[in-house]
């Protein structure tokens, strides 16, 4: 469980729970705790579902707050489930996984020397051995999303400073790959997150990332909307109550969609805004 692996890798074996995990919940509750760096929170989460009638608990713990960028740094995640499960079918779903989640995370676009995401498997459960043609598989893989996906989020929301989760759903690109890397680019924005922070609804701003985002992009048929607002269709600015738009950017969360109209291809990105903390963190980070 120790073992930190290069950038932009991840892997999956099979191997009985940590002991401290597996003695008691105050042993769980300690490792979350162990880990943490500059983060303010424990990101925890656990589920529990059916395979073959047998109860199956998926379970991670992670750390990360500063220096995260899409590509998985910097972090420490550590996915654990009693499932019996091929040991190549769950490489093959962690890497999917990552792929959405934790690869879509970003704070302050650093990152660092090493990271790690770690899944194991003991086998407890007693269930039949899981592959994606078991019948059980897709309520599975869902679940592991489900935390994976969980933790990445809670590393966004208390990225370095940070006041706001930001989502971005971007739809309508060319293809997944395109959505991926736009969503990226809007959440890693520091305009962007500057603007969330400052609960401005500038949606030039967004649309300024659309267009750097190196994807195709129709110039004509871009919306944009901040939560249910409109503020921006077929590229064109419409009007929308500002005060209402102030409300919604001084919320716990603020979701950023982009149709481009362009394709079916569609991705979630996560961040936070950038605060005056951000700085004072970081300026001062050795003492």
């Amino acid at each position: 469980i120790g073992e930190l692996l290069p950038m932009d890798r991840v892997h999956a074996g099979i191997a009985g729970l940590p002991a401290a995990l597996a003695a008691n919940g105050e042993g769980a509750e300690q490792f979350c705790q162990a880990i943490l760096t500059t983060d303010l929170v424990k990101k925890e989460v656990c589920v529990k579902l059916d395979v073959d009638g047998r109860e199956v608990t998926i379970a991670g713990a992670a750390k990360g707050s500063g220096m995260i960028h899409p590509n998985m740094a910097t972090m420490l995640a550590f996915v654990t489930t009693d499932a019996a499960i091929e040991p190549q079918a769950l490489q093959s779903l962690l890497g999917q996984t990552t792929d959405v989640t934790f690869n879509m995370i970003t704070v302050d676009g650093d990152t660092s020397t090493n990271d790690m995401l770690l899944a194991m498997a003991s086998g407890l459960a007693g269930n039949r051995e899981l592959s994606p043609g078991h019948a059980d598989w897709d309520a599975f893989a869902a679940a592991f999303r489900h935390v994976c996906e969980t933790l990445a989020k809670a590393i966004a929301r208390d990225g370095e400073g940070a006041t706001r989760l930001v989502e971005v759903t971007v739809q309508g690109a060319v293809s997944d790959h395109s959505a991926r890397a736009i969503a990226k680019t809007i959440v890693g924005s520091s305009l962007v997150k500057s603007a969330v922070f400052g609960a401005d609804a500038n949606w030039g701003r967004i649309i300024a990332a659309v267009g750097r985002a190196g994807e195709p992009v129709n110039p004509e048929t871009v919306d944009i909307k901040l939560g249910d607002i409109v503020v921006l269709e077929g590229s064109r600015p419409v009007p929308f109550d500002e005060d209402a738009a102030l409300a919604y950017l001084k919320g716990d969360t603020v979701n950023i969609s982009v149709d481009l109209h362009n394709g079916q291809g569609e991705a979630t990105a996560w961040g936070c805004d950038l605060t005056y903390d951000y700085v004072r963190i970081n300026a001062a980070y050795r003492t």
